[in-house]
């Protein structure tokens, strides 16, 4: 299916919108990260992450810790607790999910984001420097119904939006399973009801490469080629329908959550 053809997609287009040289605001920003036995990756990312975007005042990182048992939370108390206490990283930690779901665990670490603007940023992934700069730019540019995104094919998990924009779309489509086409679905959702895509390109999308084989080793399925197949089928389907907003009959995003070590909450 040719979806890319079929509607009116709207992109920005830097040359005719150009990035302001100065700013009214630094707007709070959540990057965020769920990460489920993925510890080796984001020993590597997080503290570069951080390093990278230092200068940027109005900044949180939340690392959502989805029940993972490879010893991630001894390595949050041991490396970020000085950043927790200044509020620059943000660790939540679950114990309730037995296998990593990808739309859930993106919509619990959305709604527990404090930031205006909320982008998801894989525990394999590199921002490199400027891009919480980047991103205020472009919410100088567009101040409401924008999708911050790499840009339309190959995300890998770089999205990002105002955060009560995300919440009014019903997030991350919980009828799909396992891995595959999350992200797409969230971004045909958004362009056909309206929004713009503000894309950075390839200088803010490092990343270490996860080989395939390896994608799902956290997951109930297991065959990634039949569930983005499965979660193809359930796209298409809604959009056919213009079912922009998805969610609608659950309570979707819920978890129940340990803040910081400290402080637990029911989402």
């Amino acid at each position: 299916m040719a979806i890319w053809d079929d509607y009116n997609w709207n992109f920005w287009e830097p040359k005719n919108e150009p990035l302001p040289k100065k700013i009214s605001k630094y707007r709070k920003i959540s990057i965020c990260t769920t990460c489920m036995n993925r510890l080796y990756d984001l020993k590597e990312t997080l503290p570069k992450n951080i390093e990278d975007n230092k200068n940027y005042p109005n900044l949180e990182f939340l690392v959502l810790d989805y029940n993972s048992t490879d010893g991630l939370e001894e390595w949050i108390k041991k490396n970020m607790m000085d950043h927790i206490e200044t509020g620059r990283v943000v660790y939540c930690r679950t114990q309730e999910p037995k296998y990593f779901e990808m739309g859930h665990s993106r919509n619990v670490a959305f709604k527990l984001a404090s930031g205006n603007i909320v982008n998801n940023v894989d525990a394999d992934n590199f921002i490199n420097r400027g891009f919480a700069d980047i991103l205020n730019k472009m919410a100088e540019v567009r101040p409401t119904k924008a999708l911050f995104c790499k840009g339309k094919r190959g995300m890998h998990g770089r999205i990002g939006f105002y955060k009560n924009e995300f919440l009014s779309l019903g997030g991350y489509d919980e009828d799909l399973v396992g891995y595959g086409f999350d992200d797409h679905n969230l971004v045909y959702r958004a362009m056909g009801n309206g929004f713009k895509m503000m894309w950075w390109g390839g200088k803010y999308c490092d990343r270490i490469k996860t080989p395939r084989k390896e994608v799902t080793t956290n997951m109930k399925h297991k065959s990634w080629r039949d569930t983005e197949k499965i979660n193809k089928k359930i796209t298409f389907e809604k959009i056919e329908n213009k079912e922009w907003v998805v969610n609608k009959d659950k309570h979707w995003g819920k978890a129940k959550i340990v803040r910081n070590f400290q402080t637990t909450i029911d989402i």
